[in-house]
């Protein structure tokens, strides 16, 4: 199988072509298993390039007033947008580790702090969080400040990177109340300010989503379906990506790939190798797949799923132009593609303006469907100015 192929193959999967784009943001969301989240606009942008017609206001209108959507940590810890329906999947795919983790590094400010002693710290902790409850209950959903001002003990105040350059301080809250909504207490609600901005509201997760049971999934089945989910999405891929998508250990990654058993088959590239893992229905989709006959070209946001999804990513990124797409974290900027590879990245002037270089020279026709795009692009974000997260000595140049 050509990598061409398989390129444009998965380019349709996650509606990236233009004949496979879809109107529905709730179902291109599931269809990508989930949209990084970590910068606030990243899904707003991941859905643009997905979705006909995209406004922003369907994807406030599904996370806040239909609440079909929902800003989950799951895959190593990242925010994500998640369909609300599949939470249960997504936490229970990693309560085992992350509920004692969560609860002993928050024990450890407590301490640190100087709120209570390490013997006493778990007791303060179960205590504060009620508390924290207790003030949603009331309240409805806020804000840490809020919260804070409600439980004076939250406003106490933690040293970090002491005689470093980078020190300061942050309060007991403002990890706190996050940590319960890794520990599926509360979740984050609304954000305060334009679409751009990270900071939220919290809402206990019962009174956001009533009736919600995260116990209905028991956590190996969890991690099987979101495995196999991952494979719908992004196969072929490697055990090694899987094992990096989903951040299971070595083991719990090939105890759900032995669980799904015969629905995985092999399939090589050429150029990639042999042994790469797809579902075996979707092996059959992509024998009989046709590559479109015209140029496809599409501009995706920094930590869009589809760069994202892979830990080696030289099956659409040439090796040599790796550290301008990707920063010392690991990271992608802001990436423009062309016929299923990076082929550059954008970025916006001072007024708002999108800009976009290219690692080398493209068809003619190419370049025709990239302004297409990026005019698309330009008039989407309409003068409003972003800043990435991730930046590149690349990306920088842009401006």
């Amino acid at each position: 199988m050509r990598a061409s192929i398989v390129n444009s193959f998965l380019a349709h999967r996650q509606h990236l072509l233009p004949i496979a784009r879809c109107p529905n943001v709730v179902q291109v969301t599931r269809d990508v298993v989930a949209l990084h989240a970590t910068d606030p606009v990243g899904p707003y942008l991941s859905l643009w390039a997905r979705t006909t017609g995209f406004r922003r206001e369907a994807l406030k209108d599904a996370l806040y007033e239909r609440r079909e959507l929902a800003k989950v940590l799951c895959m190593r810890d990242t925010l994500h947008v998640v369909p609300s329906d599949e939470i249960p999947f997504f936490f229970q795919a990693y309560a085992s580790r992350r509920t004692s983790a969560e609860r002993a590094t928050v024990s450890a400010l407590l301490v640190q702090a100087g709120m209570c002693t390490k013997g006493e710290a778990e007791k303060i902790l179960e205590r504060l969080q009620y508390q924290v409850l207790d003030v949603l209950h009331g309240k409805g959903p806020s804000t840490v400040r809020q919260i804070g001002q409600a439980v004076p003990e939250l406003q106490a105040r933690v040293r970090y990177g002491v005689d470093k350059p980078y020190g300061g301080k942050f309060s007991i809250g403002s990890r706190l109340v996050p940590s319960m909504c890794a520990l599926g207490l509360l979740i984050r609600a609304r954000p305060r300010g334009t679409w751009r901005s990270n900071l939220y509201e919290y809402a206990s997760l019962s009174a956001w989503l009533p009736g919600f049971d995260l116990e209905t999934v028991a956590p190996q089945e969890a991690q099987v379906w979101l495995v196999r989910r991952y494979l719908s999405t992004f196969g072929p891929v490697t055990r090694d990506d899987v094992q990096w998508w989903t951040g299971f250990s070595k083991g719990d990654t090939g105890e759900a790939l032995r669980a799904l058993g015969a629905g995985v088959v092999e399939v090589a590239i050429e150029g990639w190798g042999s042994g790469h893992l797809m579902l075996a229905d979707d092996a059959e989709r992509l024998r009989k797949f046709v590559t479109p006959d015209t140029p496809y070209a599409f501009f995706l946001p920094g930590l869009d799923p589809f760069i994202m999804g892979y830990k080696d990513r030289r099956r659409f990124l040439a090796a040599e132009h790796r550290a301008k797409v990707f920063d010392r974290a690991g990271n992608a900027v802001p990436t423009v593609w062309a016929n299923g590879r990076v082929v550059g990245g954008w970025g916006q002037r001072k007024d708002g303006s999108v800009t976009y270089g290219l690692f080398g020279p493209v068809s003619d026709e190419e370049r025709a469907v990239l302004e297409d795009k990026r005019q698309h692009l330009e008039g989407f974000l309409d003068g409003d100015l972003l800043r990435p997260r991730s930046r590149t000595a690349f990306t920088r140049a842009l401006k």
